[in-house]
């Protein structure tokens, strides 16, 4: 007879798993949100592709890569908006459960609350990336004759700059669910955050259109390491050396992101407020 996976895995894959399924479960509950969500994604990548395709016919010379890549550009930055979410996520869930007084449960589980909503969000993503990002990637590929990055190289650093990417707004979205700990303030904050990383990261506005001074501010911040760099490799816009020193610099913010949640969840769960309960 052979022994169950769990008597031989990992205490921490074992709980990685449950709550991943937990997170998958929780994205699959309602059918109709997920139509939804792929009509959504659909209507962005078109709207997106669109602008820059009325922007190229209006002044094609002021833009560094041909229409094609920024096509591509376009197209795969709304795909990717929906894998490496920052509207939604750990920052959402802590706040609703900080106001409910159900964090007081997560804090008695075996395991660390930044792992948990880490591998619920993993879970999340997951379904996330099977049932909408795939669908849409095979209409822009029929729709708009998007292929695959230029070489075998450039394909295997974006999936490894898409991994770092999913990583490092995980740890952005935790530390802004610390500071909802803190002040009990969900949507002013939100606001915030997501005008900051939606201006700083070159999700929808590639960072070379910026001027020079605000381009040289997002090489000493995070944000760009959350979409730029794996879409400006998706596209050869960084190649060689260049390519492997933004992806260096990936790892060195998500290092950074993984040791700033460790400490400041070490120093905040003795004072968390929490209403309700």
């Amino acid at each position: 007879m052979t022994a169950p996976a769990d008597t031989w895995a990992p205490r921490w894959l074992v709980l990685m798993r449950a709550f991943a399924r937990q997170g998958a479960s929780r994205r699959l509950a309602y059918p109709a949100g997920y139509w939804v969500h792929l009509l959504n994604t659909l209507i962005k990548m078109f709207g997106v592709v669109t602008v820059w395709s009325v922007l190229y016919s209006v002044s094609p010379g002021s833009f560094p890569i041909p229409l094609p890549d920024m096509i591509a550009y376009g197209a795969v930055s709304a795909i990717l908006s929906e894998l490496l979410g920052w509207w939604d996520g750990p920052h959402y869930l802590i706040a609703k459960r900080v106001r409910t007084g159900l964090i007081t449960g997560d804090l008695l589980r075996p395991m660390s609350l930044p792992y948990q909503l880490f591998c619920l969000w993993l879970g999340e993503s997951l379904v996330v990336l099977g049932l909408v990002v795939l669908p849409v990637v095979a209409v822009a590929a029929v729709a708009f004759g998007i292929g695959g990055p230029a070489s075998t190289l450039a394909g295997a650093q974006f999936a490894v700059s898409v991994v770092l990417s999913f990583v490092l707004v995980f740890c952005l979205n935790f530390l802004v669910g610390l500071l909802v700990m803190l002040t009990l303030n969900l949507y002013g904050l939100m606001v915030l955050y997501h005008s900051v990383i939606t201006m700083l990261s070159g999700v929808w506005i590639p960072l070379w259109l910026y001027p020079q001074w605000l381009s040289d501010l997002t090489m000493v911040l995070p944000f760009r390491s959350v979409y730029f760099t794996p879409l400006s490799i998706y596209v050869g816009y960084v190649r060689g050396g260049d390519a492997w020193r933004d992806l260096g610099l990936q790892v060195v913010w998500t290092a950074v992101g993984l040791a700033v949640i460790t400490a400041a969840w070490r120093a905040i769960r003795r004072k968390i407020v929490v209403q309700g309960g």
